[in-house]
């Protein structure tokens, strides 16, 4: 039994660690610009609230690609087109889809039901679920300000 403690003690490391971790899969980010929070991955879906641009807010992770991101900010919760939200990397802001891979932010994936009930079942847009239920939102085009170079030295986005 003198092997209880100890084994508690490891117990209570793992799970700090595990809470951690958690923690740590969100990041602050920013608006590049006026920005459109979406109730899915897609810019057919329902608006849920718009965030000014340069607005803080956090990061939960993104698609594969990071084309689209889950995000919060100001009782919000929603998708965001990737290539409109930042964060600080070393000692400037960049754009998500160019430097997320680097800092290893979360894929994430979308699952409507499942999000949907977890932040609008409260909401008017939640009895227009079974509109959307089927809808193959990633068959569309790319979302807004998306582009297909994101080197390091592309310079003069119209966003910066």
């Amino acid at each position: 039994m003198k092997n209880t403690p100890l084994f508690s003690l490891a117990a209570l490391l793992i799970m700090v660690g595990l809470s951690d971790g958690a923690a740590a899969a969100s990041f602050e980010g920013y608006a590049g610009v006026n920005l459109n929070v979406r109730s899915g991955p897609n810019v057919r879906f329902p608006a849920v609230g718009v965030l000014g641009a340069g607005s803080t807010l956090t990061i939960h992770g993104c698609l594969t690609g990071y084309r689209w991101c889950d995000v919060s900010a100001s009782g919000i919760r929603g998708w965001a087109s990737g290539a409109h939200l930042q964060f600080n990397y070393e000692t400037r802001r960049v754009y998500v889809p160019a430097y997320a891979p680097r800092i290893e932010m979360p894929i994430v994936t979308f699952h409507i039901d499942t999000y949907w009930h977890d932040y609008y079942r409260e909401l008017p847009l939640y009895s227009d679920l079974p509109r959307w239920v089927d809808y193959h939102w990633e068959d569309d085009t790319l979302p807004p300000g998306w582009r297909d170079n994101w080197d390091d030295d592309y310079f003069g986005h119209e966003y910066e």
